[in-house]
């Protein structure tokens, strides 16, 4: 782009327009599609079709953004299902479950808690620890409150159990990706990363997670149309179902009193930006309907916050974990008799794998210091070669401060970063989690090529972890130690991928409007650069310019 104007012809009225934000939105005529924009979704399009076209507009009937991914996400999640057959079909037993990666906290919670016996724990006894089922205590509540449905002298009870849930998350799931889509707008068809998401086909059922992604994507869409004291209610549920999802609200409140002056449009204007205060209400409401909601569920006139805090702080790493490195790391280290091989990696990386030469905790720190050095000579690498867009100002449009605008040019990616870093750092990271992710994914607008790379190291993990785990039981055909080694980072080598698309994208969109001689005129119509995602290469949307094809993306 740089040394060249490119200019768009001016459109002939009642022509739409394009945005590619909520916010910048024009006439209420056009439509965001990625089978033009992304690079991936284009050149897979011909599948269905080819790109949309020119005069393509905004559907407001049956076959909406909203309707059409309800229905895919139902699909997905379906094939979710399909992926559990073997365990529906023959039960989940130890090892059998590890061994065709079927397994799922849902029907073992169920059967090894008492909840399908005739002695069901009370609501009290369930959530509470020890002895609990050891779920948060919402998705407990939820687990507690649909094993009453379950009539427990069936034989298939379990079955019955992991039928019923996995229809309620389905139902959820749903609701989860049209909020996400009324929350982006023209930029509807995004939440495609929620509704089309691989890692839903092998980890949507694990657990609960899809309870706190639903919450977390109706939060966010109050927030968007400034209902701050509803977002908090639900955002405080769904820390209640996941904890990890705390860190939006602390993001919110981080961005809306560090910066909040810079966000608004003009530099003249003076004094605080009027979202800062929702953003804090959100924040505040948040945290305060957790700690209710925990005196009133757990016992305890704290709501066992203490007991919380203790587990957290005695807990062993658990898989997935970056802190499971260095036993990995000792179970792994190679047999200088074995072969040259081994002879050569001892030499070379023994003060590595050796557990007495480095300690656990001095490991993990090299280990952090190590990413952290990575992921700021990714940043700065990709910075410099994908250069922020500038959010410039449409010709005939009002500024806007609108909350829909902040909740996915600013909140969305620095919670998909801020979220990222905290799964890199948890004590224990089990395949499921990570579904936490897709959310704040699809509402920061991702390219797929970035959603699918973090995919496929979860998918990859997916496998590994329970071979892994199968190998307690038969180490000859189990996962060995150092394979699994490899996927644990390469998982999170993944997620780290993620996080830093997060930066990028809150980077690009925050970039403050330069005038230089590239920068285009505005003329009533929209540029390249007003109209590009800061997740989109500038040269995709440019197309056939030098074969002097039509620039207009209307």
């Amino acid at each position: 782009m740089t040394g060249r104007r490119v200019r768009q012809p001016r459109p002939k009225p009642g022509s739409p327009r394009w945005s590619q934000t909520p916010a910048e939105t024009d006439d209420g005529e056009g439509v965001y599609s990625p089978t033009r924009l992304d690079p991936l979704v284009r050149s897979a399009s011909p599948v269905i079709g080819g790109p949309a076209g020119r005069r393509l507009a905004s559907s407001t009937g049956i076959w909406s953004a909203a309707t059409v991914l309800v229905l895919l996400s139902a699909v997905v999640f379906g094939l979710g299902i399909v992926q559990k057959q073997h365990c529906r079909a023959s039960g989940w037993s130890t090892p059998d479950h590890f061994w065709h990666a079927c397994y799922s906290d849902i029907p073992v919670v169920f059967a090894s808690s008492g909840l399908g016996g005739p002695d069901r724990p009370g609501l009290s006894e369930a959530l509470g620890s020890p002895g609990g089922l050891g779920q948060p205590p919402l998705a407990g509540l939820l687990m507690w409150v649909t094993s009453g449905l379950v009539d427990s002298s069936d034989p298939g009870a379990n079955r019955s159990f992991f039928d019923l849930t996995a229809l309620l998350l389905a139902a959820m799931l749903a609701v989860a990706v049209a909020a996400v889509t009324f929350t982006l707008g023209r930029r509807g068809w995004d939440a495609a990363h929620l509704a089309l998401s691989p890692v839903l086909i092998t980890a949507g059922l694990i657990s609960y997670q899809v309870l706190a992604i639903v919450l977390v994507a109706l939060a966010l869409f109050a927030l968007s149309r400034n209902r701050a004291l509803a977002g908090g209610l639900l955002l405080g549920l769904g820390v209640a179902a996941a904890p990890q999802v705390a860190v939006i609200a602390i993001v919110a409140g981080v961005l809306a009193l560090w910066r909040s002056g810079t966000y608004l449009d003009h530099p003249s204007e003076t004094g605080r930006d009027p979202r800062a205060l929702a953003a804090v209400t959100f924040a505040g409401t948040t945290v305060i309907t957790w700690l209710v909601l925990r005196v009133l569920l757990l016992p305890g006139l704290t709501g066992q916050f203490g007991d919380m805090l203790d587990s957290w702080r005695g807990g062993a790493p658990g898989y997935g974990s970056l802190w499971l490195i260095p036993q990995l790391l000792g179970a792994s280290e190679p047999d200088p008799a074995s072969s040259w091989a081994g002879r050569l990696a001892q030499l070379l990386f023994g003060w590595m794998f050796s557990a007495n030469a480095l300690g656990g905790g001095a490991t993990s720190a090299l280990v952090v210091i190590a990413l952290f050095v990575l992921g700021g000579l990714l940043l700065r690498l990709t910075v410099v070669r994908v250069p922020p867009l500038s959010a410039l100002p449409v010709a005939g449009q009002p500024d806007t401060t609108n909350m829909a605008e902040w909740v996915t040019r600013r909140l969305a990616p620095a919670s998909l970063a801020t979220l990222a870093v905290v799964l890199l750092t948890a004590k224990s990271l089990p395949a499921q989690t990570s579904l936490l992710l897709l959310p704040l994914i699809a509402l920061s607008g991702l390219r797929w090529r970035d959603h699918l790379i973090w995919a496929g190291t979860e998918a990859v993990y997916f496998v590994g972890i329970w071979l892994y785990i199968a190998a307690e039981t038969a180490p000859d055909r189990g996962l060995p130690s150092q394979f699994y080694l490899i996927m644990l980072l390469a998982r999170l080598a993944g997620i780290a991928w993620v996080g830093l698309q997060g930066v990028l994208i809150y980077r690009a969109t925050y970039a403050p409007p330069t005038a230089g001689p590239d920068q285009p005129d505005v003329t009533g119509a929209l540029s390249i650069r007003e109209i590009s995602s800061p997740g989109l290469d500038e040269g995709t949307l440019l197309g056939d310019r030098d074969t002097g094809a039509p620039q207009s993306l209307g």
